[in-house]
Parts: structure tokens; C-alpha cells; sequence
């Protein structure tokens, strides 16, 4: 693949990705601070059980508000394809450490699309409903806040360890120097991005800190699409000769 044409081809789709899905996380990160933004919890109040109250109430945002959240999951197919730059620029490493922690995060973001970022609005909804109408049956709904939070997990679960293991396989295959990418690219990656929103965001005070951690998937998403769109754009040449 290393005819002008091609290249002209892969650039073109790499211009797509890098403006029009940044654009679309935008929106992403839009819901992701109506879920998940209480101007009254610090950086380390979001890794305490207040953050709890924080995700099962919305903070008490209406109900057309958390319809609205919901928007963003109908986009994740189209996040997936934040991964093909990625993809041109690791798959030099091999299957290991180069395809399969791209195919980890595109299952990752198919089904947390799905399950996590449209699935956050069930867990509102006994809340919202005790907000309308009162709970005159406090264990009934003890136990179905725990049933719907157990549902929650359970379809969650191979996201998670997806999106886990993806980002750190990829980030060792970045590592390892058998990349088109730079050693230190690793900063750039969905792992490198995870990394410093978590950091920059618990040193920060209420209510400045979930500007940062709210919409936390946001920044895993939108830092690597700009940074790998950023840097192929730059190094295609080389990268589709790999």
C-alpha cells in the first residue's frame, strides 16, 4: 500500500476521523457532564462512595436531561472508528500487540456504547421515579437499586476488561519500539489518556474537578483521535509501508 492514490485514499479518511469524530466526542463529553457533573464533589471525592449519589440521582437533573444523555450512545459504531489510525500506525508489532488491542477497543467502544454510556440513565430511574412520587417501601427499593446496579455490572463486565486490556496491550506494543509510532507516543495513547485525566482530575478542587473526571470516557476517546490523526497525518508515508 504505497502508491500515491492509496495514500491520498488513506488521508482522506484519516482527515475524517481526526475533525469529523472529534467533533461528534464533543457531544459525548455534552452527556457525559449531564450523568456524571456535581460542582460540589473535589478530584478525590469522585474515588469515594459520594459519587454514588452523584451517578444513581443525575444530581438531580430532570428527566428529559437524562433522555438526553442517552443521545451519545447511538454514536459509539461511529467511535470505533477512531482506532484505524491506530491501527495503521501499531500493526508493524503484530497480532499481539498490535491488531488484537485494536479489535479489544473496538469491542470495548461498541458495546460500552450500548451497555455503559446509554445503560448510566436505568440507574437513575428509581431515584427519578422516588423523586415524583415518593418510596413508601424502603426495602423494595433497596433491593431493586441493588438488582438494577448487579444487572448494570454484569453487562458491563467484558467492556471493562476489554477496554482494560486493550489499552495496556497497546500501550506495550507502543512501548516496545516494534510500532510506526514513537516510544513515547505511549502519552498519547488511550491508556496515556486515562492516565492523566485521572491524575489532572484528582488534584483538582470542587467544582473544577468534574469538568475533568465527569466526562472522563470522553478524554480516553477524543485525546488519542486527535493525537494518532495528528501524528499519521504527518508520518503517512512511512506508516503505510509498514
Amino acid at each position: 500500500m504505497t502508491n500515491d492514490g492509496e495514500v491520498e485514499r488513506v488521508r482522506s479518511r484519516i482527515r475524517l476521523i481526526g475533525i469529523g469524530l472529534s467533533g461528534l466526542m464533543l457531544w459525548n463529553g455534552v452527556c457525559d457532564y449531564l450523568y456524571g457533573y456535581d460542582p460540589e464533589l473535589s478530584g478525590l471525592d469522585y474515588f469515594t462512595p459520594a459519587v454514588s449519589s452523584t451517578i444513581l440521582t443525575a444530581n438531580g437533573r430532570p428527566h428529559r436531561s437524562i433522555l438526553l444523555a442517552q443521545t451519545a450512545g447511538w454514536l459509539y459504531p461511529l467511535y470505533a472508528f477512531t482506532y484505524y489510525p491506530w491501527w495503521i500506525g501499531v500493526r508493524r508489532a503484530g497480532f499481539w500487540l498490535g491488531r488484537f488491542p485494536i479489535l479489544l477497543l473496538v469491542y470495548a467502544v461498541l458495546m460500552i456504547g450500548g451497555i455503559q454510556h446509554a445503560g448510566w440513565a436505568f440507574l437513575t430511574v428509581l431515584e427519578q421515579a422516588r423523586a415524583a412520587v415518593g418510596s413508601r417501601d424502603p426495602t423494595f427499593f433497596a433491593l431493586a437499586n441493588r438488582y438494577t446496579l448487579e444487572h448494570f455490572a454484569m453487562g458491563d463486565v467484558t467492556a471493562v476488561l476489554a477496554l482494560s486490556l486493550g489499552a495496556v496491550l497497546l500501550a506495550a506494543g507502543i512501548a516496545s519500539g516494534r510500532t510506526s509510532l514513537p516510544r513515547w507516543f505511549v502519552l498519547a495513547s488511550p491508556l496515556g489518556a486515562l492516565a492523566t485525566t485521572l491524575i489532572v482530575g484528582t488534584l483538582l478542587p470542587a467544582p473544577y474537578a468534574g469538568w475533568v473526571l465527569a466526562p472522563f470516557g470522553t478524554w480516553f476517546l477524543l485525546l488519542p483521535n486527535i493525537a494518532g490523526a495528528v501524528w499519521l497525518w504527518r508520518h503517512l508515508e512511512g506508516a503505510v509501508g509498514a
